[in-house]
């Protein structure tokens, strides 16, 4: 590596294309030689032509800055004598490489023959945990200062950095796992194979004690793991009523006595001791975490059992095991256990692994995905898939390596590597086990337990408590979800398990003469799918004509009233005929595939076992189609949805039951000791009433308790409805649209305002963005919109963090577990309340069957779903106790409808205001 030089190259451009005349305006070097910066160069570049606004802005860059500037083919000399025998490095390498080689070859030069290396895709494979690899996140993660992004000097410094940070963990990665990566390295854009050489013939000092080989490449050593829960002296829980709140002032940094904290902690150890069901909504601001986690620990140790956390979302997991799991260790005076458990394909099966390692594959993203795992197996200990952030591609290689009842692990020491087993042991020996609701539902389904036995459960998030049961008993089938399939089995032509399952059957003398058929039905298969799901998409767009809408659904509670249905049902029926047809043919394989198994060396073993996968999986498919076409009921609700702008078979058919209720009154809350549910909304018009029903818990009598929030709402937060906002029922919507901007507008005009404005459609939030773009372009205020921005929920939510004056556009996502605290959030506007829209399957059916059962379906599920919505939503507002903020009501419905108050006793604060325009615009002046 001493004689290796490399050059990392960043250039400023007028645009993207040289090809179509965009030009360089500032070019950036740094040299690395012997692992450290030796030389660097910056010019800025007269392009003879003008900058456009939105690189100047961008870039800070003017044409006043660069018109005494010399063009580029006064330093095309110096740059292709800088490259000559370099290393040329980029971050995004075919963008600066573009525009080199295109400036040179103007200026009469041709660029060097260079090695390339690019940053992005080198920080993929050697940091394949971090959240993202645009340079500015990359400098993040690795604590690098980039204080001037979009300047070619600042840019090719820090890229410098990450690449001299690439360097140190390429080098010093364990050799299988170097070796593996150079077998990898030609499918890479990177030129990385002289590189990764030079490391893997450097002397190198003894292998690392922390990996251990592992079949071709290495692993992290495991842990030790506890055989049993350490057995401690008994828990005096007496004692510690009395003591806790001296023990928790000496722990808990500035803690301050919260009389919710110790209420709930008493409430949950209560219920627990009394073997009771409980429900508690606890406010913001009470410490709800630490207030459940503590006394979940004591009754563990006193009872020398395990208590489940379970949590809806894997944010929430994490938070416990890495801020509060610390604060319990330091608060007792034993150990405290706590494991993380989730669901087997969310764990790596490492003899999969070695397997499709090997297999030839010049995918990209199959590639980067394997060089991503190599790396990360010399770096984690629970093998878990949320720890990596894997290209798109990647996604469908990891369900083939993921966990499952096939994958098998070597006899012996090798043993102990099996992750998702690991993972089941640390849960066996914990305190605390932390779970999520669908791994909860799916274990109390299933006749081989993933949970340890415990009677005891705190359901966290439980307003989703509901949701998760139906979608756990729901049922989904998708073409994408067939077609995934029949490409994973393949043709005989195509390089698919299909050819290679034929070649093992010769290969151990068993009849191979089926698989000819098997290859027709499988053509025809694929053919008659393609025209089922078409004729359904059809079937629906032409019932649904919204041409603004990207996602339309359509009930099949009602499909027999449907004249055109029958077709349908035609396509379904010989779908199904043809899918058994293979299916059938595919059970006798099988079968004769048992007879040969003991025989089989490991890779045919594994090809089987994959095979015989696939052919269940299928079958699985079958059943649930079959099912959701013609065998559903009234108890639930079945319907269809379509990429109306997407792929003509853009199609997916649901179901879920209406009242799951029963379903966790009978095989949940019945065979439990004590189950708490604790969540931030659980209670309309001041009772809990609603959401017993829903979840099955009337005949348990559970207790009730109601925390309040330590936060001063009145004096932190105020309530404004605009006196001159328009109704939809009586103005319209476009007028509605109109003032909807118009008043996020007049509140972006108060100082860093940092507004989260909420809608129940993205079609209307798509058409306010539209209203607001220009308007906050002049204004410097960056405008953020879910679905149209680009960039995930999580991406947009910490670009909002960050921006200092931003508007941010959300639905369904935004109205909850989204914390923006301090300055991070000024203000929230419901632009409607939170009703759902009429046409959503689940809750029209819910509605329907309400209604024949003599309930009024408005005052029972509608009016109480919207009101615990808006909760959530103004939730966002207040999360630590310093915050201070304004929610604005758009929707006049909270003074015009007799249900209104329902709306208005459901906010924390009694500061309500009505202003008019004027007022308002004079409220944001005043307020800081």
């Amino acid at each position: 590596m001493n004689k290796q030089r490399f050059v990392v190259i960043d250039v400023e451009t007028t645009g993207n294309s040289p090809k179509k005349g965009d030009k360089i305006i500032q070019i950036a070097a740094v040299v690395i030689e012997n692992g450290q910066i030796t030389e660097r160069f910056s010019k800025y570049i007269n392009p003879n032509q003008a900058i456009p606004p939105f690189i100047e802005q961008l870039t800070g860059i003017s044409s006043g800055m660069v018109e005494n500037e010399l063009p580029f083919e006064a330093v095309a000399e110096e740059i292709f004598h800088l490259l000559d025998g370099a290393y040329f490095v980029a971050h995004n390498i075919h963008f600066d490489l573009g525009f080199v080689r295109h400036e040179l070859s103007e200026a009469g030069y041709e660029l060097p023959d260079c090695e390339v290396l690019d940053t992005v895709e080198l920080s993929r494979i050697v940091f394949p945990g971090f959240e993202g690899y645009k340079l500015g996140e990359l400098c993040a993660e690795l604590n690098i200062v980039h204080d001037r992004p979009h300047r070619a000097d600042s840019d090719a410094e820090v890229t410098g950095l990450v690449f001299l940070d690439i360097l140190h963990k390429l080098k010093h990665l364990p050799l299988p796992t170097l070796k593996q990566l150079r077998r990898l390295s030609q499918h890479f854009i990177s030129d990385l194979t002289l590189l990764l050489d030079s490391f893997i013939h450097e002397s190198r000092p003894a292998e690392e004690k922390s990996c251990i080989p592992y079949a071709s490449f290495s692993i992290k050593e495991p842990d030790h793991i506890p055989v049993s829960r350490p057995v401690n002296a008994a828990i005096d829980l007496e004692k510690w009523n009395e003591e806790k709140e001296q023990i928790l002032s000496g722990i808990i940094p500035r803690y301050e006595k919260r009389k919710g904290q110790l209420s709930m902690m008493d409430e949950v150890l209560g219920a627990f001791r009394n073997r009771e069901h409980a429900l508690i909504e606890a406010a913001p601001g009470i410490g709800k975490t630490i207030g459940y986690l503590v006394p979940a620990v004591l009754f563990a140790k006193a009872e020398q059992t395990p208590v489940i956390i379970s949590t809806y979302s894997t944010l929430l997991q994490q938070q416990i095991m890495s801020k509060d799991l610390p604060l319990l260790e330091r608060m007792f005076p034993w150990p405290v256990k706590a494991a993380i458990l989730k669901g087997k394909s969310h764990y790596l099966c490492l003899p999969k692994f070695e397997h499709i390692l090997h297999e030839e594959d010049d995918n990209y993203d199959a590639v980067l995905t394997k060089a991503q795992l190599l790396v990360w197996l010399t770096e984690t200990e629970t093998g878990d898939a949320a720890e990596l952030n894997l290209p798109s591609g990647g996604r469908l290689l990891w369900e083939r390596m993921a966990y499952d009842e096939n994958s098998f692990f070597k006899k012996g020491k090798d043993s102990a590597a099996g992750f998702y087993e690991r993972a089941k042991e640390k849960a066996q020996a914990a305190d605390l086990i932390i779970t999520n609701h669908a791994l909860l539902f799916s274990d109390q389904s299933s006749e081989t337990k993933k949970l340890p036995a415990s009677g005891t459960i705190i359901i966290d998030e439980a307003h989703h408590f509901e949701r998760a049961a139906s979608e756990h008993l729901g049922k989904r089938a998708s073409y994408i979800g067939l077609h995934t399939k029949l490409s994973r089995i393949g043709t005989l032509k195509e390089h698919g398990l299909l050819k290679r399952m034929r070649k093992l059957f010769y290969t151990y003398e068993l009849p191979a003469e089926s698989f000819f058929d098997a290859d027709e039905w499988m053509k025809h298969i694929q053919s008659e799918s393609d025209a089922f799901f078409s004729s359904v998409h059809s079937f629906v767009k032409r019932r649904k004509p919204k041409d603004d809408l990207n996602r339309l659904v359509y009930s099949l509670n009602h499909k027999s009233q449907d004249k055109g249905f029958h077709m349908i049902t035609d396509g379904a029926e010989r779908l199904c005929a043809m899918l058994d047809q293979l299916l059938d043919m595919f059970s006798v394989q099988e079968k004769l595939l048992h007879q040969k198994l003991d025989q089989m060396k490991s890779g045919a073993a594994f090809l089987a076992a994959e095979y015989v996968k696939c052919i269940r999986g299928l079958k699985e498919y079958r059943d649930t189609f079959s099912r959701l076409l013609f065998e559903n009921d009234e108890k639930e609700a079945v319907w269809v949805e379509i990429d109306a702008k997407g792929a003509k078979n853009a199609v997916s058919i649901y179901a879920q039951p209406l009242e799951p209720g029963e379903m966790l009154a009978d095989q949940f809350f019945a065979r439990k000791k004590s189950v708490v549910l604790t969540s931030a909304t659980l209670m309309v018009e001041h009772s809990f009433q609603f959401m017993i029903e829903r979840l099955g818990l009337a005949d348990f009598y559970p207790r009730t308790k109601s925390i309040p929030s330590p936060f001063s709402y009145d004096d932190q937060m105020n309530v404004i409805i605009p006196k001159e906002m328009k109704s939809v029922k009586y103005d319209g919507e476009r007028e509605v649209i109109e003032h909807i901007a118009k008043y996020a507008e007049i509140m972006s005009k108060g100082k860093q305002p940092k507004i989260l404005v909420l809608f129940t459609s993205h079609d209307m939030l798509k058409k306010v963005y539209q209203e607001l773009k220009l308007s906050m372009e002049i204004s410097g205020i960056q405008l953020l919109a879910q679905g149209i921005s680009g960039g995930s929920p999580g991406k947009l939510m910490k670009t909002f963090k960050t921006a200092s004056r931003a508007i941010l556009l959300g639905t369904n996502h935004f109205w909850e577990g989204v914390d923006f605290p301090g300055d991070e959030l000024s203000t929230v506007m419901i632009a409607r309340l939170p009703f759902r829209a009429p046409d959503n399957p689940l809750h029209a059916a819910k509605c329907e069957f309400a209604k024949k059962q003599g309930k009024n379906p408005f005052q029972t599920i509608s009016l109480p779903e919207a009101v615990l919505t808006l909760r959530q939503g103004i939730g966002r507002l207040l999360r630590t106790a310093g915050d201070k903020g304004t929610i604005v009501l758009l929707d006049q419905r909270v003074k015009t409808a007799g249900y209104g108050r329902l709306f208005l006793e459901a906010l924390p604060t009694s500061s309500l205001l009505e202003l008019t325009d004027a007022e308002l615009g004079a409220y944001v002046s005043q307020t800081e």
